[in-house]
Formats: structure tokens, C-alpha cells, sequence
């Protein structure tokens, strides 16, 4: 039966490589590309850098493409589902990232990264392109097709904790590292109970749709209330760790209540595949997994150490 699988699947070792390629790419060619022009490095990460290699690892293994990365079809119920389970967890992701932040801050003053928001409707299109549509169809063939396909052989649940803790870490970022966390679990788990990589692929769209939608509208705000930029400036004021905690501590009291209520929709995906999804555990075979073959870790985790302490030595330097 092991052999069965060793030939038809794909290994932990087939993932972790791919992650480094992944990372090694990302450096390279992703910085340069991203360096000439952001919004074209940008497409040319997610399609050549992201995507491409994958598809390619899996036609050279002469793998079936279908059923490794589970392109198979979902519900326009379950994919409603998704979306709404996704825009209830939304908190649960600003919350984990602001925790974080809070505990970073009391070291020094935090210098966050500000992400691409549109100034106009031309704007908002190109970024739902790059940033929601792209990246939500890349990055879940990468991270929930390949990745977990390869982790799936030391059983769902680890397969599901392990590429979305990988996830987190490739933002590379450590102001952006627990919110893609958080947001991996719940891609990672509404793949594997619906069988389909949609579900991630949905799911990752309407999160970062949601999130340059709600960066467009606030631009919008900002013109019409010019007095906003004196009421943030006043925000500023404030001790950093002390700013940092009144948000976490909001967004912790909303997340607590969305999440619930996620909770109650994921409970009606599980129910309705209930059935199909027995079958398929009941055929699930946990194979043993060799300690080398987490050795390409090795060097991605160094240079998320080496990012980091980038990161921490300039929020002392700022005090």
C-alpha cells in the first residue's frame, strides 16, 4: 500500500522542496521584478513564481494534476458558505496580526509595512486583479493544492496546521505572519472537507478583495472628511503599545463573535459532506515521514531568522 502511494502522490520532501524553490524564486526574481515596476513584479510573482512551478513539478512527476491539486468542483452553496465564513474570520486574522504587533511594540516603535491601497476606480480594479484575483489563484495552487497535497501523507490535520503555519512564514514579514496563519487553517480545512481547491481559492479572493475594498472606501472617506487625517495624527500621539492594545483588544472582542458565528456555517459544510467525506478517511493511510525530508526547512528558516531580526533591530532603533 505504501509503495501504491509513494508513486501516486506526492511526498512531505516533494513540498518542502517546492517551498524552498518557492522562496528562493521569490527573493531573486520576485525582488527584481517587484523593484522595476510593482503592480507588473507583482503579476509576474504570482503567475511565473507562484503558479508555474508547481505545475510543472507535478507534470514532471507525471502526476494526475486533478486529483493532487483537487481541482474538483463546489456548490454555489458551499462556495457562498465560503465566502461568508471568510469575511466572519477576517477579525480573527487583524486580531492575531495586532497581538503580535502588541507584544513587538513594547520593545520599541513599530514601522508597519503599508500595503498598496487604490486612490481611484482604475486603481481598485488593477489591485482586485493583482491582489485578490492573482493571488487567490495562485497562491492556493501553491500553499492548499501542493503544499498540503504532500503533507496530506502524515494525516489531514497536520497536513492542514502545517501548511498554513509554512503560509504565514513565506510572507516573510513578521507584521504579517500570524494573520496568513490563521487564514491558512481556515483555507487549509474548507479544502480538505469540501475536497476542492476552490474553496481556498474563493475564500483567499474575497479576503484580500475584501481587504483592498475597505483600503479603496477609506481612501474615499478620507477626501470627503478631510478632518480625519488631523483625528489619525492625533492617534499617532499615543504610545504605540498602548494604540496597539486598544485595537487588538477591539478587534479580540469582534473576532470572538464572527468566529462563532463561522463556526455555525462550517458546521453546515460539515454536514452536508459528512457522507463523502467518511469514505475518504475511512481510506486515509497515515505514511511514516523521514526527518531529511524537512531539510529544505532548513534554509527557507533561516532566512525568515535573518528577515526577523531585521525587523526587531529596527523597532529598537526607533525606540
Amino acid at each position: 500500500m505504501n509503495d501504491m502511494l509513494n508513486k501516486k502522490r506526492l511526498k512531505v520532501l516533494d513540498a518542502n522542496l517546492l517551498y524552498l524553490i518557492g522562496a528562493i524564486l521569490f527573493w531573486t526574481l520576485g525582488a527584481y521584478v517587484q523593484g522595476r515596476s510593482l503592480q507588473s513584479g507583482l503579476i509576474i510573482t504570482q503567475y511565473v513564481i507562484i503558479l508555474l512551478p508547481p505545475i510543472i513539478y507535478i507534470k514532471a512527476k507525471k502526476l494526475n494534476i486533478k486529483e493532487t491539486l483537487k481541482l474538483n468542483k463546489i456548490s454555489f452553496k458551499h462556495g457562498f458558505l465560503v465566502a461568508c465564513i471568510t469575511i466572519l474570520t477576517y477579525p480573527a486574522a487583524v486580531f492575531a496580526n495586532a497581538l503580535l504587533m502588541t507584544i513587538m511594540s513594547l520593545i520599541g516603535n513599530l514601522n508597519i509595512p503599508q500595503l498598496p491601497t487604490a486612490a481611484s476606480s482604475s486603481e481598485y480594479l488593477i489591485l482586485m486583479f493583482v491582489i485578490s484575483i492573482s493571488a487567490g489563484i495562485c497562491e492556493e495552487v501553491f500553499f492548499r493544492g501542493f503544499i498540503l497535497s504532500g503533507y496530506e501523507r502524515m494525516g489531514k490535520k497536520k497536513a492542514i496546521i502545517l501548511s498554513a503555519i509554512l503560509f504565514g512564514f513565506f510572507h516573510f514579514n513578521l507584521y504579517n505572519l500570524m494573520g496568513p496563519i490563521v487564514l491558512g487553517l481556515v483555507f487549509g480545512y474548507l479544502v480538505v472537507e469540501t475536497n476542492s481547491i476552490f474553496a481556498g481559492m474563493i475564500g483567499h479572493i474575497v479576503n484580500n478583495g475584501f481587504a483592498v475594498t475597505l483600503g479603496f472606501i477609506l481612501n474615499l472617506v478620507s477626501e470627503v472628511l478631510p478632518n480625519m487625517d488631523t483625528a489619525s495624527e492625533a492617534a499617532v500621539e499615543l504610545p504605540t503599545s498602548i494604540a496597539m492594545l486598544s485595537g487588538t483588544i477591539v478587534f479580540g472582542i469582534i473576532s470572538a463573535v464572527t468566529v462563532l458565528i463561522a463556526y455555525q456555517l462550517i458546521k453546515i459544510i460539515k454536514k452536508d459532506r459528512a457522507e463523502l467525506n467518511s469514505k475518504v478517511c475511512s481510506d486515509e493511510t497515515n505514511v511514516e515521514v523521514k526527518g531529511v525530508e524537512f531539510t529544505p526547512l532548513i534554509f527557507t528558516g533561516i532566512l525568515f531568522i535573518i528577515i526577523a531580526i531585521v525587523q526587531i533591530k529596527e523597532i529598537i532603533s526607533l525606540g
